[in-house]
């Protein structure tokens, strides 16, 4: 009893101690406008823009559940997409309560109302944030050698006072590069030293267990039967989440004028603040894409004003049809899952 009043206590600390977290950042980055400040931008905005970033966020969160079907596929899971998006719904509306509670929440709206075990639903979660992960570090990537310029001209601007022009970029990656190396040949003396003590450690062991999963995760992509649909199902998911900022864009006249690649560089912004340990990435959202902007020509108070309705509007919808989804996955009829195994 007393270790699960600790538990609960620890619970109740950590999502206040989240959600203050992204309080503060939220109250940071917006402390310099005014409420009326922001109504005058408001105003300005073109809200059919918005609704299309909506209909594009919903789109991509029902093929997201078509492609976690083909997933559960070579499991022996034949589910109908309308269920398992209802779970995707839910699962988000979580996230945006609780940081990471998501993943469980889906799977278990699936074991209630499917019969799918939770292991193997997990399992293709697991699956799922693999493939992401590594196709947002691709796009970013791609994205730095194409913007190199840009990012290059930003540092000399704003650090001149510090480094040179012969440096600038180019001399930091080297540095960087060198340190790089150097932590690598630290940390591989390092566990060789001290292996033994490691292996009893439960941060280790956890941070171990979380590679192991995310490996084998991304590796059981090689059992899907339909790859060209899962791969297909990828990039149409991907695509929508790009156009969803991308219309939000035309919505707001200070970022209309906007380039193609401006819209790729914010989406690797707003897939990193979106994946930070806070409610909805709430806060550090709104920190990478205001600064972001910045390098595009945007002003930083107009560049606040978008993170805000671009974070609001995404925020919004899954908090509405997220809560939809939850009640009516209360009300779906149980069923099992055709299983072939």
């Amino acid at each position: 009893m007393a270790n699960n009043t600790r538990k609960v206590a620890f619970d109740i600390l950590k999502y206040s101690a989240t959600l203050g977290f992204a309080a503060f950042l939220l109250w940071y980055v917006y402390r310099d406008l005014s409420f009326e400040d922001l109504l005058k931008h408001f105003v300005n905005i073109h809200y059919r823009f918005i609704f299309l970033s909506i209909l594009l966020a919903l789109v991509s969160h029902y093929i997201r559940a078509y492609r976690w079907n083909i997933l559960l596929e070579p499991l022996g899971y034949h589910l109908k997409t309308s269920r398992t998006f209802v779970a995707v719904m839910v699962g988000y509306f979580a996230n945006n309560l609780v940081p990471r509670l998501g993943e469980v929440s889906r799977c278990g709206i699936l074991k209630k109302n499917d019969g799918v075990a939770m292991t193997s639903a997990f399992g293709s979660v697991v699956a799922e944030r693999a493939l992401d992960l590594l196709i947002l570090m691709f796009l970013a990537t791609i994205t730095f050698f194409i913007e190199f310029d840009k990012l290059n001209q930003f540092v000399i601007d704003n650090f001149s006072h510090k480094i040179s022009q012969s440096e600038s970029v180019s001399g930091l990656l080297i540095v960087a590069l060198v340190v790089a190396v150097l932590l690598v040949v630290l940390v591989f003396f390092a566990y060789k030293l001290f292996r033994h003590k490691l292996h009893r450690n439960l941060y280790y062991l956890k941070l171990r267990h979380f590679v192991k999963e995310l490996l084998a995760g991304f590796l059981s992509i090689r059992k899907v039967k339909s790859q060209s649909k899962f791969w297909l199902s990828t990039l149409v998911i991907w695509i929508l989440y790009y156009l969803m900022l991308i219309v939000v864009f035309y919505a707001y006249p200070p970022t209309s004028g906007l380039t193609w690649i401006a819209g790729l560089t914010l989406l690797i912004m707003s897939g990193l603040g979106m994946s930070a340990p806070v409610q909805g990435g709430i806060g550090v959202f709104h920190i990478l894409v205001s600064g972001v902007l910045v390098l595009y020509g945007v002003s930083i108070e107009d560049g606040k004003v978008f993170a805000l309705v671009a974070h609001t509007t995404q925020f919004m919808t899954i908090m509405f049809f997220g809560g939809i989804s939850f009640v009516v996955s209360l009300f779906l009829k149980p069923r099992i899952a055709h299983v072939n195994k």
